[in-house]
């Protein structure tokens, strides 16, 4: 163990270089700059520089070639890209994507939350279901930052380490899509919402898998169906991924 320090000068290179990434001042494939440029670009040591770009090669961002310049990759070229939250920052994931994969783990976990569920778990779910309900009438971003909740806490029923972390992984685009639908909804879907919400927290008492699986899928279903219609030229915003990184 060590004293805990300050977020260290390379972590911040590497936010810098994803920075610039998203905002489309650098591009895939592109050579950017030589080290003694991008010293003093950011007004930083060689080993600082170093240590930055040892980690960026890891992770696959970028390639760095001894007197060519430093390239960065295309994520969707590079087999060896290891953090989903890279991908989402530098891939436009569409919202059909991300409503494909969210509702392929949110119907297995939730089986696996009737089957496992502790009592102090459930507790919980159902606080965050009464805070939906006491949410009907209250701004749209209340309503779906309960509907997030719900929905977050149902992994955690699961108790499924890994089900946790793709869901928070995929958090902040998973709370984008909840608020922008909630803002759409006519003030009677906030109600269906509810209630589909009660099925899937009764199943999750009963510990009735089979049953939770169904109630999910058929919430799931007509917002699946509404942004498939929509989806013709609606993606994600990844700026909220970095600030929030």
């Amino acid at each position: 163990m060590s004293p805990i320090e300050t977020r260290k000068t390379y972590l911040r290179i590497v936010e810098e270089f994803i920075n610039a990434v998203v905002e489309g001042k650098l591009e895939y494939g592109r050579r950017t700059y030589n080290e003694s440029e991008l010293m003093k670009i950011l007004n930083v040591s060689r080993a600082t520089l170093r240590e930055a770009l040892r980690v960026m090669e890891f992770m696959g961002i970028v390639t760095v070639r001894p007197r060519k310049g430093i390239n960065i990759n295309d994520p969707s070229q590079t087999s060896g890209y290891l953090p989903l939250v890279y991908i989402l920052m530098f891939e436009k994931i569409s919202s059909v994507e991300l409503f494909e994969i969210r509702r392929a783990l949110q119907v297995e976990m939730v089986a696996k939350a009737a089957e496992r569920r502790s009592e102090e778990n459930l507790k919980l779910l159902k606080e965050i279901h009464e805070q939906l309900v006491r949410a009907e009438h209250a701004d749209y971003t209340e309503f779906a930052k309960a509907d997030y909740n719900f929905h977050m806490q149902i992994a955690y029923c699961a108790e499924n380490r890994l089900g946790i972390k793709l869901m928070q992984t995929m958090g902040l685009m998973l709370k984008d899509q909840l608020t922008n639908g909630v803002r759409n909804y006519p003030q009677e879907r906030r109600v269906i919402v509810i209630q589909s919400h009660a099925a899937v927290l009764r199943a999750v008492m009963e510990q009735n898998p089979q049953e939770a699986k169904k109630c999910m899928m058929e919430h799931l279903e007509r917002p699946y169906q509404t942004i498939r219609q929509s989806e013709a030229t609606y993606y994600f915003s990844t700026k909220s991924l970095i600030s929030n990184w």
